[in-house]
């Protein structure tokens, strides 16, 4: 059994490799302020890229899991998916262009593919035993008004040891 809820794991091996490897704004010596949030707050976009000033914003959804069948007297195995999202936008100031969308987004998934790299195994026989791997990516991006806002949705698949 996992000591911590799958999403809280993801979310400290990302956050842990971003602190110590930050992402840089387009002009590559200002750090990028990144956002962690749960999926479905009810913050609004706009508010948290230019009231709180996130360049990068990563929400953590929630897990969808799938069995996978007994081999012989083997219980059953369960796999969880969870998607992170990595939301950015074209930023502005005094109408210069400080942060493009597509950069940024470019930053981040690179990011989250090396964190996730780096933390895809947990210490044998320490608690809570898992594997992490990114199995897919799917990007888009929507123009609304005169904001280009990219979005990239991570499956991060968790696995546990039987138990």
């Amino acid at each position: 059994m996992a000591a911590t809820e799958p999403r809280v794991t993801i979310r400290d091996i990302i956050r842990t490799y971003i602190t110590a490897n930050p992402i840089f704004e387009d002009d590559g010596f200002t750090p990028a302020n990144v956002g962690y949030l749960w999926e479905g707050g009810p913050e609004g976009l706009l508010w948290l890229f230019y009231t709180i000033g996130y360049d990068v914003l990563i929400t953590f959804g929630d897990p969808q899991s799938r069995e996978i069948r007994r081999v012989e007297d083997e219980p059953v195995h369960y796999l969880m998916s969870v998607p992170v999202t990595v939301t950015t936008m074209n930023k502005y100031l005094a109408g210069a262009l400080i942060c493009t969308a597509a950069e940024m987004q470019y930053k981040a998934t690179y990011a989250i593919r090396m964190a996730i790299e780096a933390g895809a195994r947990s210490a044998i026989g320490v608690p809570p035993a898992y594997r992490l791997h990114v199995t897919s990516d799917n990007a888009k991006y929507k123009r609304i008004g005169p904001s280009y806002i990219w979005e990239t949705v991570h499956s991060v698949e968790y696995e546990t040891g039987y138990p």
